[in-house]
């Protein structure tokens, strides 16, 4: 059976993450049959078989943006079994938060293929379909540390504002070809992935609070808010093209 919904087909990597079911949430209500990308098998799975039974259809494969053949094989798949990508959202993410001294090459390369690298290759496999059918929508997840860099997290800052200059050099070669690549770079957002930076809790009791005084709104994003921007970007976002929408609480202006 196909994949397709009304709107067509929608793969999400790190689906299974907090924001990335909260976007898999909105597509899919919005008309989207689903591939949701996943590391951790069983809360996609759980994700899928969920929306699977309220409406289009949505299935779970396996998507380690750290591994490249994996990224070939699942995306490859999902091509040679549907012919099409009509819209892919680039959400997976990892960061550890270190000073850049503390850090070292191994915390560099999985985070650049993570946040970089990994979103390379699947935006260059799915966008021979898109060119193809004249119309296809990308959008990644960056951070508003892609736009301002934050302390703390030097190379994820880079990784980010690497995929934000890539996506916007995708739009010079390929919108002509009916391509819309965006981003939504969210500012402080209420997860696990957020907490989990940390090494220490009390550390991220503190520094969680830090970020919210930095807020103007005073409190953290929550995840349904980062996936109504992206669901504007890919369902109605027609004429916006090679744009950063931040979903911040006005942390960056």
């Amino acid at each position: 059976m196909s994949l397709s919904g009304p709107r067509g087909l929608a793969l999400v990597s790190g689906g299974g993450g907090d924001i990335g079911a909260a976007i898999c949430r909105a597509l899919h209500a919005d008309g989207w049959g689903l591939a949701i990308g996943y590391v951790s098998r069983q809360r996609a799975e759980t994700l899928a078989a969920e929306l699977a039974a309220q409406g289009p259809p949505a299935r779970a494969i396996p998507l380690d943006l750290t591994d490249r053949a994996g990224i070939r094989a699942s995306v490859g798949g999902l091509l040679d079994a549907e012919g099409h990508i009509d819209a892919l959202v680039l959400n997976a993410g990892w960061n550890q938060a270190r000073s850049f001294l503390d850090t070292d090459e191994q915390q560099w390369r999985t985070t650049v293929a993570v946040n970089l690298v990994g979103p390379m290759l699947a935006v260059q496999m799915c966008l021979p379909s898109m060119v193809a059918a004249g119309s296809g929508a990308i959008v990644a997840i960056t951070s508003e540390a892609a736009r301002v860099g934050d302390a703390g997290n030097a190379v994820y800052s880079a990784a980010k504002a690497g995929l934000t200059s890539f996506l916007r050099t995708i739009v010079r070669e390929h919108g002509r070809h009916g391509v819309r690549a965006n981003a939504v770079a969210p500012g402080p957002i209420d997860t696990s992935l957020l907490r989990h930076a940390f090494e220490d809790p009390e550390a991220a009791d503190a520094a969680i609070a830090k970020l919210t005084r930095l807020v103007p709104l005073r409190r953290l994003g929550q995840p349904t808010e980062v996936a109504a921007a992206v669901r504007y970007l890919v369902s109605e976002g027609a004429h916006v093209n090679g744009q950063q929408l931040g979903v911040g609480g006005g942390v960056v202006m």
